[in-house]
């Protein structure tokens, strides 16, 4: 995988995902973090919307077993968004190397793989599917975000200065 997907998932964090990072961090000043943290929010949004249908229509037809496993599934979604934006928020602030670029690596090729399935599947999107790609997309967001490196802080002050014209 790492020869395969490695290449492809590199390109994507330095080229398109960090770039878009830095803008969000600096241009509007909310964190890397944060960003991907919203990230899980909107997508944990488009897992319910996405799977409310099938479970309305199993509580409507009085289906206790189809409802129930249709609610865990649901719950079992948002307990993996929600423990992935709990990594998240546990890796803000760390000034050494992003420990989740390389141990995410295998969660982004499945999202990707799980993205690319679901739109070569989709021929008329309802509201279902929509908020299902939606999901997946912010997901995928959620993923690379969290993958990028925090800039290192601003230096100020006569330090700085002195650093920067002997350097």
């Amino acid at each position: 995988m790492r020869k395969t997907f490695g290449p492809l998932d590199d390109i994507l964090i330095e080229r398109l995902f960090q770039p878009v990072s830095d803008f969000i961090t600096y241009r509007i000043g909310i964190s890397r973090s944060a960003t991907a943290c919203f990230c899980v929010d909107v997508a944990s949004l488009g897992w319910i919307v996405s799977r409310v249908r099938g479970l309305s229509d199993s509580v409507v037809a009085w289906d206790a077993g189809s409802s129930f496993l249709n609610l865990a599934f649901v719950l079992l979604g948002l307990v993996a968004l929600i423990s992935l934006r709990t990594v998240f928020r546990r890796t803000a602030g760390n000034k050494q190397a992003n420990p989740l670029r390389l141990t995410m690596r295998p969660h982004r090729a499945i999202v990707l793989l799980m993205l690319a399935a679901r739109l070569m599947q989709l021929r008329a999107p309802g509201l279902g599917d929509a908020a299902d790609i939606a999901m997946l997309l912010f997901a995928t967001s959620a993923l690379y975000l969290g993958a990028c490196a925090e800039r290192p802080p601003l230096r100020r002050g006569w330090a700085a200065l002195a650093n920067a014209s002997a350097g």
